[in-house]
């Protein structure tokens, strides 16, 4: 096959070399299929006196259309595979128009789009990067690693997916040295602002009258006007009861919030179909816009994601925020906005004939136009401030730790600070394929129980763990062993979680799966004799929705256009939620739980045992803003301790601690700040600092305190996340309370704990 990559390279004279030098030109374009490599060798002679070589190129993952990003592209050049720090052209995470932030870069591993052309991402309106950051163009720094002669440049696709890595324009350019990092700031000077929680935790306003599908409601600030509206299958909204079905509304005011109770029931013979959906009216005195706790830049949006089931308009006075609060519209839900409007919506609701559905939903308005002091008001209604008891670290039992000396494990755990440490019993593979499912019984345990075990002699109050999943099983006889179980797809295929041998199947105490798959919480608790279970996914896995039997009896796909039901289908979340409710119970029974991704259901996280979310992107946190506000660390980017604590600042950003997840990537040498993080009881969240009952964390300035006269102990961290001792931090009295004063440099932290 005639290759792509053409050396386009000649000896450049010292003459030439005085004038400005053009880039030169490796190649056109190259496809690279997954797991294959591309190495080309590029001609270099001297270049200008004062300027650096930077490569140039441009890559992508070639799709359709433009669909997020995947850390798919290595780099080596001369034998050294480049990094994050040798990235010239956009900052390590950025921003992006639906609100996320992506990281450009994990380790070695350069972040390439889904897209058609390098173009499209760039204006694409989610994906795109904001501050006109290109998405498909890199350039980097290879001054350091380039020769006279003959330079051997290696490009490959480690990603998993199928889709062909591209690339185009790659060039050598010389160019004048980039600029020495910015200085970080240095500790602030004059008045500091004061920081403690509101005591009063209560929003003057008044409600109007409910009347045709409208609640008003003022604050001193503004006013604003919900208005709500129901589909019909005659492809009509109404506002209130008529043939198809009744109407029938109570608001319940509450200290914070209005909370709204629509009972819909069908009165017909049929399945009906019937979507709703609720507006705040703003028009103009819109002016920013939250939906699931990430602000959009674009002034139309919509994400139907359930974890944060929140849209919030904040205003130049005032503003007003929406949250779903039963099951079945959390599950369902869509956040929305458009020009003047925020809205949350169910477009997914189905009523069985005769039957009666109560959606439960509230109105919050908040004095400030903040998007913080309306969480806080959603996290008291929902009642999502419970202790976090500890931090979490997973700790592999495989072959990779079998050497390590006790030493090695006993300062792990402990420089964690490892409240919960979690192992898995995915070893030995599968068929070459990581465990899932009812296979992980047949494996032998006698040597995970024995490191478990190993664990707990070294470090005293250890509570272990071992990885449960409940929806992906791998066994070749699985499909047909668990016919009744298998999530399937619109086109009647099983879902899987992008690998073939990675199905996927709903557990419920009636079907073949469920007893069957509740077997390993077991071997966990009686054969390994682990204290407790990490569940990893508890909701769902990949697929939302099953499409086939049996019907959750709520769901179903409803033309937008004409407003009928198409197809029937069912919520995985729901289907599994009283199998999933009842096995939870049994494990907190006997020991802990720890899960990924939060509740949806209100039984379920009524239970308070703690979540974390992932942070591939870490705007993934604003998923944890209504239950325990918990960061895992990111396995992608994070390659030392100080990685790490660079995770923890971004993370207390969107108003979480931090749980560890490299286990023998990153090991820490010292004392770390999760040492003062836990227990940690939120009672506000905030940009920057949360507050909690035992303790404030924070990376900005300012005078902290409870709004009492408490005394209180500091601990410093430095921005390389070591602690300063006897750092500078007094206790000051303002107005009868207690404060302590912070000034802190760019990229610090501090642990303010109540004494």
């Amino acid at each position: 096959m005639k290759r792509l990559f053409l050396a386009a390279l000649a000896m450049v004279s010292a003459v030439v070399l005085a004038a400005e030098m053009p880039p030169i030109e490796v190649s056109g374009s190259a496809m690279i299929p997954r797991g294959e490599k591309r190495a080309f060798d590029v001609d270099l002679a001297a270049w200008p006196e004062g300027k650096e070589a930077v490569l140039v190129l441009k890559a992508r993952l070639d799709t359709p259309q433009v669909a997020g990003y995947n850390n798919a592209l290595r780099i080596t050049v001369n034998g050294t595979t480049l990094d994050a720090s040798r990235l010239l052209n956009k900052p390590l995470r950025v921003k992006s128009r639906g609100g996320n932030v992506y990281s450009m870069v994990a380790g070695d591993l350069f972040s390439t789009f889904y897209c058609p052309d390098f173009e499209s991402p760039d204006s694409d309106p989610h994906y795109g990067l904001l501050e006109g950051y290109k998405a498909c163009l890199f350039e980097l720094r290879i001054t350091d690693l380039t020769k006279a002669g003959k330079n051997a440049l290696l490009f490959e696709h480690v990603s998993t997916v199928e889709n062909p890595l591209v690339l185009g324009d790659c060039a050598v350019a010389f160019r004048e040295p980039a600029a020495a990092s910015r200085a970080k700031a240095g500790p602030p000077e004059g008045p500091l602002s004061v920081y403690e929680p509101d005591a009063k935790n209560e929003t003057e306003f008044t409600v109007g009258e409910p009347a045709d599908g409208k609640i008003e409601v003022k604050t001193d600030a503004m006013g604003v006007v919900v208005e709500s509206a129901f589909s019909t299958p005659a492809g009509e909204w109404v506002h209130g009861s008529n043939t198809h079905f009744r109407l029938e509304r109570r608001i319940e005011r509450k200290a914070e919030s209005v909370v709204v109770h629509d009972t819909l029931t069908n009165l017909t013979a049929e399945n009906l179909p019937v979507m709703h959906r609720h507006e705040a009216v703003l028009g103009d005195r819109l002016k920013k816009i939250w939906l699931g706790g990430l602000e959009q830049v674009s002034p139309s949006a919509s994400i139907s994601e359930s974890s944060n089931p929140t849209t919030y308009a904040a205003a130049d006075a005032g503003g007003v925020g929406l949250i779903s609060l039963d099951d079945v519209f959390r599950v369902h839900v869509r956040k929305y906005c458009a020009p003047g409007i925020a809205g949350i919506g169910d477009n997914n609701l189905v009523l069985r004939p005769g039957a009666s559905y109560t959606a439960e939903w509230a109105i919050i308005p908040t004095r400030r136009g903040d998007y913080w002091e309306f969480l806080n008001a959603a996290r008291r209604l929902a009642d999502a401030n419970f202790t976090i008891p500890g931090c979490f670290a997973f700790l592999r039992t495989e072959p990779i730790t079998d050497k390590w000396t006790d030493e090695q494990f006993s300062n792990s755990i402990r420089f964690k600070d490892a409240y919960y440490v979690c192992a898995s019993v995915e070893y030995p593979e599968y068929k070459g394929h990581y465990t899932h499912g009812v296979y992980c019984q047949q494996l032998p345990v006698d040597r995970i129980a024995q490191m478990l075990e190993r664990w707990k002699r070294l470090v005293p109050g250890t509570r272990t763990m071992i990885y449960f999943h409940n929806f992906i099983d791998i066994l070749d006889e699985s499909p047909e062993r668990f016919a009744d179980a298998r999530v399937l797809l619109a086109d009647g295929k099983q879902a899987d979680y992008g690998e073939p041998w990675d199905r996927i199947f709903f557990p419920t105490e009636m079907n073949s799966y469920g007893p069957e798959i509740a077997k390993n919480v077991d071997q966990i608790l009686d054969q390994i004799k682990a204290d407790g279970v990490y569940w990893d996914e508890h909701e769902y896995s990949r697929w939302n929705y099953h499409y086939g039997e049996p019907w959750d009896g709520i769901s179903g796909d409803i033309d937008s256009a004409t407003m009928k039901l198409m197809r029937l289908k069912s919520s995985v979340t729901l289907l599994s939620a009283p199998w999933r409710l009842a096995l939870a119970k049994k494990i907190l029974a006997r020991g802990p739980i720890v899960g990924n991704g939060v509740p949806f259901t209100r039984e379920l996280a009524g239970l308070t045992f703690p979540c974390f979310v992932e942070t591939g992107s870490i705007t993934n946190c604003t998923q944890a803003h209504l239950y325990s506000p918990i960061a895992l660390g990111d396995h992608l980017t994070e390659r030392s301790e100080k990685d790490a604590y660079g995770t923890m600042l971004a993370a207390l950003d969107y108003g979480c601690v931090y749980h560890w997840y490299n286990d023998v990537t990153v090991i820490p040498t010292h004392v770390a700040f999760t040492h003062y993080m836990y227990p940690f009881t939120p009672v506000e969240l905030h940009a920057g600092y949360v507050v909690g009952r035992e303790r404030i964390l924070t990376k900005v300035s300012g005078l902290f305190g409870w709004g009492d006269h408490s005394a209180h102990e500091t601990h410093v961290f430095n921005d390389s996340g070591c602690e300063v001792a006897n750092y500078p931090a007094p206790l000051v009295e303002k107005d009868g309370k207690t404060y302590t004063e912070l000034r802190l440099a760019e990229d610090w932290a501090a642990a303010i704990i109540k004494r």
